[in-house]
């Protein structure tokens, strides 16, 4: 792989790698009510981080504080994160105000916001409850929604653990939210929204350079390649497409418009090649799917993982042998192409630690996770020819989760079944079992062939036997805000019907399948100096054919 000399003494002028801020006309929100005498008020919970029991309490203190009212708890039937015509509906004919909440989470607080804002518009007063650790996040979504002084109420988190005098405290700046009169700057809607940046983002030495994109939140934490005028137009020769074409309306976590130039700008400082330009565009264009909105801004610590198919992997000189998914020698192209997206989506997305990068304790495989299979040493189709595509088409496929993983090989080293077993007992145990990625060294891919196995074969053997109790299935965190609904079929379509309604109402001791029917998906990688497994779990995969950005 070309890598970039730099020369630490001399000046470099930089483009800047920000995307374009791209949000929706600014408004004010509804003129407040005079009281909420004789006014129904809907207490909408979006269920997920202690909002029901909250926006429950909020219903029973909220007549206490302001007499006269009718107060109705009202519970999201959908995924916090999808339309629900019927719920708008009902407020619309029914309700005076609503008060939404609770903003207790990355994901959920940006949807929240969306939800609140879109209730605003149809004309209904309402007040957001954001938990304290988000309120930089939703006052950063306000914004992006065109509604920078939505009246919001913060509160302690955990917002399910409070004591009564603070609740009622609470409850009277909710009724304080949705009767005094806006402010002349509420009323200007005046926006921060930021401005288009210059093109030209600074001029200065090799460390003055990675100082100032320190400083402006536009590096992961690593020093950067300088993106100069003649670094950006060698990757622009990567391609056919003009720099000025856009690749995507809205790039998450905040919803920037994204042009050709801008990812060469961000390859070029994570010191990709030319010849990598159709791969990062495809990815950028693979991320910007919907389904990818919530996890980027999650406190769960996601990541992400890209697979790169087709003979461009080889031609790119991609590492599929040993110490594929590590750092090491000979990881150039996967780790500069990992590294990208990361970048990407602080620069190009606007993700900030703390803002709208909201992840708990974080996860390593953040800073870069891309990688391609091993398909001649596997004796199996590739993922990609799996998915329907031919053998010579070149194509990206990211997916997200990352945050379980397991490693049960040494069973493999003796009886494949064995292995199996094990593998699904794990798979059994992760969280919000949406899908899984298994990684099989070519050994292992090789022993379960001898043993008889198709690929799909052995994972319709580990979803049948990655089984919980119905009761333990039912009792998972994320079953009611996310599981349970998309059983009914009242979550994201990415969410919906993956599993059996019958699942609703199985006997609690019941043993069932975990995972959603094909679901766990096989990939060969690795340089078959030990018979490695690992499980992850990634799912909802997003794939762009890469032919269309050459």
């Amino acid at each position: 792989m070309e890598q970039v000399v730099v020369d630490r003494s001399m000046n470099y002028e930089v483009l800047s790698p920000a995307g374009e801020p791209n949000h929706r006309t600014v408004a004010a929100p509804q003129t407040r009510l005079s009281d909420l005498n004789d006014k129904v008020v809907f207490c909408i919970s979006q269920v997920i981080g202690g909002a029901d029991s909250f926006m429950k309490w909020v219903a029973e203190y909220l007549p206490a504080v302001a007499p006269g009212v009718t107060a109705v708890f009202v519970r999201r039937q959908s995924t916090y994160m999808s339309d629900e015509p019927e719920l708008w509906a009902r407020v619309e004919s029914e309700a005076d105000a609503v008060i939404y909440g609770c903003g207790a989470c990355g994901s959920c607080s940006m949807w929240g916001t969306h939800w609140s804002v879109e209730l605003e518009r149809r004309g209904i007063p309402c007040v957001y409850v954001v938990d304290e650790p988000f309120r930089s996040d939703v006052e950063l979504t306000c914004a992006k929604e065109g509604m920078p002084a939505l009246r919001r109420v913060h509160v302690p988190h955990p917002c399910d653990m409070l004591a009564e005098p603070v609740m009622r405290q609470i409850a009277s700046e909710l009724v304080a939210g949705l009767t005094r009169p806006l402010s002349p700057s509420e009323l200007a809607a005046s926006s921060r929204i930021e401005q288009r940046a210059e093109r030209i983002a600074f001029r200065g030495t090799l460390d003055d350079v990675n100082r100032f994109f320190t400083r402006r939140d536009w590096t992961d934490g690593l020093p950067i390649i300088p993106p100069t005028e003649a670094a950006v137009s060698r990757m622009l020769k990567g391609t056919s497409k003009s720099p000025e074409e856009i690749v995507v309306e809205r790039f998450h976590p905040e919803g920037y418009r994204v042009t050709v130039e801008k990812v060469a700008v961000v390859g070029a400082m994570a010191n990709c090649s030319p010849q990598q330009m159709p791969v990062l565009l495809s990815i950028v264009e693979a991320v910007s799917a919907p389904a990818f909105a919530s996890c980027v801004r999650s406190t769960t610590s996601f990541s992400l993982a890209t697979l790169v198919g087709g003979p461009i992997a080889a031609k790119l000189g991609m590492n599929v042998g040993a110490n594929a998914l590590g750092a090491g020698t000979g990881n150039a192209v996967n780790a500069c192409m990992g590294r990208f997206l990361r970048l990407a989506l602080i620069c190009l997305g606007g993700s900030k630690t703390g803002v709208s990068d909201l992840s708990s304790i974080g996860n390593p495989t953040k800073y870069s996770l891309a990688f391609s299979e091993n398909v001649k040493e596997s004796p199996w189709p590739s993922w990609h020819e799996s998915d329907g595509y031919s053998a010579d088409e070149d194509v990206v496929t990211v997916m997200y989760g990352g945050w379980n993983f397991l490693s049960p090989f040494a069973r493999f080293m003796s009886d494949v079944k064995l292995g199996l077993d094990s593998m699904a007992r794990g798979l059994a145990q992760f969280e919000m079992p949406r899908g899984a990625l298994l990684l099989l060294d070519p050994i292992v891919a090789d022993k379960l062939a001898n043993a008889g196995y198709t690929k799909d074969d052995v994972s319709e053997y580990l979803w049948t036997r990655a089984t919980r109790t119905a009761r333990d299935f039912r009792s998972d965190y994320f079953y009611t805000a996310f599981m349970e609904q998309g059983i009914k079929g009242q979550g994201a379509s990415y969410q919906t019907k993956r599993w059996p309604e019958s699942y609703l109402t199985a006997p609690d001791d019941l043993e069932i399948q975990v995972y959603p029917k094909d679901s766990i998906k096989i990939v060969v990688v690795g340089g078959r100096t030990n018979p490695m497994s690992q499980a992850w779990q990634f799912y909802n995969p997003s794939s762009v054919c890469i032919d269309k950005w050459k």
